[in-house]
């Protein structure tokens, strides 16, 4: 089990990004809108490092990126939030959000400081197990359901070897 709010898997080379220090976040900007968000290895820790490569976007594809230390903790809550609203003090007519896509923002949002999410969303059957027996929209991302979910899916493995 990945070590919650600690470890990722890196949507590159699918292999755990063992710290925030060993990560790092990239995104795609088109007409000023962020979209694309990724999780991946920074350069120095990629498994692809030893064949001269890295995991992250391309040079022409990437927007914006930063260290995954940057957007973790309450650092990283605020960094985030600020992508659709910088507040009141800063805009008070509200110019909108910088996320093309809310639901892709709010993806990145939960991967990053909700507990178990990053591990859990790979287990599709579980997760629709779980739907199947009525887990409505806050339910199904509780920390001990998602760790339940996770521990289902290993038995489930565990039961196939």
């Amino acid at each position: 089990m990945l070590e919650p709010l600690r470890q990722w898997i890196c949507d590159t080379c699918g292999e755990i990004i063992q710290s925030a220090e060993q990560g790092y976040i990239e995104w795609m900007e088109t007409n000023d809108k962020m979209h694309g968000f990724r999780i991946v290895h920074h350069a120095r820790h990629s498994p692809r490092k030893g064949i001269g490569g890295d995991c992250y976007y391309g040079i022409v594809e990437r927007g914006g990126d930063g260290y995954l230390t940057d957007f973790v903790g309450a650092r990283g809550l605020l960094e985030l939030t600020s992508w659709i609203d910088v507040g009141e003090w800063h805009d008070s007519e509200y110019a909108g959000s910088e996320v093309r896509d809310l639901r892709e923002w709010t993806t990145i949002f939960r991967r990053l400081h909700v507990p178990y999410y990053e591990e859990a969303r790979h287990c599709t059957q579980e997760l629709r197990d779980e739907l199947d027996c009525g887990a409505n929209q806050n339910c199904l991302y509780l920390p001990d359901t998602l760790k339940r979910i996770i521990e289902e899916h290993e038995s489930r493995a565990h039961e196939r070897r």
